[in-house]
């Protein structure tokens, strides 16, 4: 078991505190220390007040003693002074801290004798307002030193006592009711500041022996959590600026591709055009529901269970990893058996997909096999491949953040290893048990449990839907504003909705979209819908620009945010402005039934 002094040997090594010393006397450096640590800030200021006191006093009173009385206590402060810078520039192990623990108390007792005294010696009589200023001062001197001093116990007593007895004796003395009166008050004032500054100390004390109980676990943990801090700094700052950089160009390339989809419908290459849309919307729904990991340790991602095909999703994987593997000689093989389960689709063709990238990756020779074995009430998905392998002193680490096998130098081509540790989340997040079998130089196996179902009797493809012909009808011909500093964002979402037959104006800012607006009225040909991003240039934000184009034109104009900007205080900033926002990537699809739902709710 260890001892308090090798607590305090291993966290102040500086002290060369031994083994033989008792708690007692830590504490005494300790307090110690903290007294003379503020000893020439308390010096300086003491000098001031002295100048600034004696100099009122000689200008009503004219007593030349009490110039005599600043040049002995600044001397006295001076000697202090000097033991004090002594004490500091002494190396830790030779000092003395019960020598100068007494020094301090015997300097602190003669300078507050010397502020004592001055009631007795120069007290104004007649003056009321020197006499108050004097109360004042002296009170003062006592309620400013009492945070500094009362670190030790003995220097309560020597900076409260003489000052305050030396006050309301002298405040008796005089006999009248207001003197009377204001020395009971000095009285009181001591006892109050006795209390208050022995409790600080009783605290302050109980504090030290409560952190020298608790510092050799704080000592063992402080690289630990430096390390998670680390780690976590650094996701944080990829995470944020990838969470709205990226979603940009996605949310553009979802929307050309949409559109692209519905010109090629009837063709021959309508199929090269789904194959792409599998590719985006695979894209968009993994970035959207897994780019910020943290909020995976939140806690904050729905899971949405619901019966799942595992051919379906098999497929979906073999769309999107296929030609991966096809680039690097290497068979790629799935088979789901028509199993069914219960899952959140997306997920776990998400973690499914790191899984079958990660193989991919490393695998030079041979190829993947993803297959789905039933275990009784259970499936097991498991994802074999014949790269490398790894070691065992490897393999528990395999999940960690940034963690990469073969990268030390962090070739940001290989990614930034990422994938495992989504991974590992998402299987704890769906209660779906994973397992990892690796020996080198004969692949890796990694296996995922999920509870088996029987097949639906109603099945619903999952295919690229886009808005039904309900919605088409109603919005067909409405007029919208789109409001984006971004080009291509505005020219994809132009033309994805104008093939729903929307007149779609377009602004690239606060001024155009307000000239347009004041166009349109003049030429009554009215405005239906504003569609807008949160962050526009020359810190414009879409929240201010929907307020002012509705007070412009004087009506409810419906309206949606749709952003990428996914920091807090802006999703609360928007939940609050009571403006519908939605955050990119956003399926064409959905971008048209939520307009739909604006314009057509019985609020507008």
């Amino acid at each position: 078991m260890t001892t308090s002094a090798e607590f305090a040997t291993s966290i102040f090594p500086s002290e060369a505190t031994t083994e033989s010393e008792s708690l007692d006397k830590r504490i005494l450096k300790e307090q110690i220390d903290s007294l003379l640590s503020t000893s020439r800030s308390v010096f300086f200021a003491g000098y001031l007040l002295a100048v600034a006191f004696t100099a009122l006093f000689y200008w009503r009173t004219k007593q030349p003693s009490i110039l005599v009385w600043l040049l002995l206590l600044n001397i006295w402060q001076v000697i202090r002074l000097m033991a004090s810078l002594k004490y500091a520039k002494t190396p830790s192990q030779l000092r003395n801290p019960e020598q100068a623990a007494r020094g301090y108390c015997y300097g602190n007792a003669v300078t507050s004798t010397f502020w004592g005294l001055i009631p007795w010696l120069f007290f104004p009589h007649g003056d009321i307002t020197l006499t108050s200023i004097m109360v004042l001062v002296l009170m003062g001197i006592v309620s400013g030193g009492l945070g500094s001093v009362s670190s030790y116990r003995l220097t309560v007593f020597c900076l409260v006592l003489p000052v305050l007895t030396g006050l309301s004796t002298a405040l008796l003395w005089q006999g009248d009711v207001i003197h009377v009166f204001l020395g009971l008050c000095a009285l009181a004032y001591m006892a109050l500041n006795l209390q208050l500054g022995l409790e600080q100390n009783r605290l302050m004390n109980e504090a030290l022996r409560a952190r020298y109980e608790n510092e050799a676990l704080a000592h063992r943990l402080a690289e630990q959590v430096k390390i998670v801090e680390r780690a976590s700094l650094e996701k944080t700052r990829f995470f944020a600026s990838a969470s709205h950089d990226l979603r940009q160009p996605l949310h553009s390339l979802g929307l050309f591709g949409s559109t692209i989809l519905r010109k090629l419908e009837g063709s021959p290459d309508e199929e090269l055009g789904r194959n792409l849309m599998h590719c985006v919307d695979a894209l968009e729904t993994s970035f959207s529901s897994m780019l910020d990991v943290s909020k995976l340790d939140a806690g904050v991602v729905e899971v949405k269970e619901a019966p799942v095909s595992l051919g379906h999703v098999f497929r979906l994987l073999q769309t999107n990893y296929g030609q991966q593997a096809e680039a690097k000689g290497l068979s790629l093989r799935f088979r789901p058996g028509n199993k069914w389960v219960r899952a959140d689709s997306a997920l776990l063709e998400r973690l499914l997909g790191n899984l079958v990238h990660n193989a991919l990756k490393f695998t030079q020779k041979g190829g993947v096999v993803v297959v789905a074995r039933t275990q009784h009430q259970q499936i097991s998905v498991e994802v074999w491949d014949t790269g490398p392998g790894m070691s065992s002193v490897e393999l528990p680490r395999i999940f960690d953040e940034f963690y990469q096998l073969g990268n030390l130098e962090r070739d940001r081509s290989m990614g930034l290893g990422m994938g495992l540790a989504i991974v590992r989340r998402l299987s704890k997040l769906m209660a779906m048990p994973l397992t990892v079998v690796s020996n080198l130089d004969h692949g890796t196996t990694f296996k995922l449990r999920m509870p088996k179902i029987e097949p639906p009797k109603h099945i619903e493809m999952n295919n690229v839907q886009i808005a039904n012909k309900t919605t088409l009808l109603a919005i067909k011909g409405l007029r919208i504003l789109v409001v984006d500093d971004e080009e291509n964002v505005r020219v994809s979402t132009a033309i994805a909705l104008q093939a729903y037959g929307l007149y779609v104006e377009v602004a690239d800012g606060a001024e155009q979209a307000h000239a347009i607006a004041h166009r349109l009225e003049i030429d009554q040909q009215g405005l239906h819908a504003i569609i807008t991003d949160f962050r526009l240039r020359n810190n414009e934000d879409g929240i201010t620009l929907v307020n002012e184009l509705r007070r412009q034109l004087n009506r409810h104009i419906p309206a949606l945010l749709v952003t990428g900007d996914t920091a807090p205080e802006r999703v609360k900033r928007a939940q609050d402005s009571g403006i519908r926002a939605i955050y990119k990537p956003v399926k064409i699809d959905q971008l048209v039934e939520e307009l739909q739902q604006q314009i057509f709710s019985k609020g507008n």
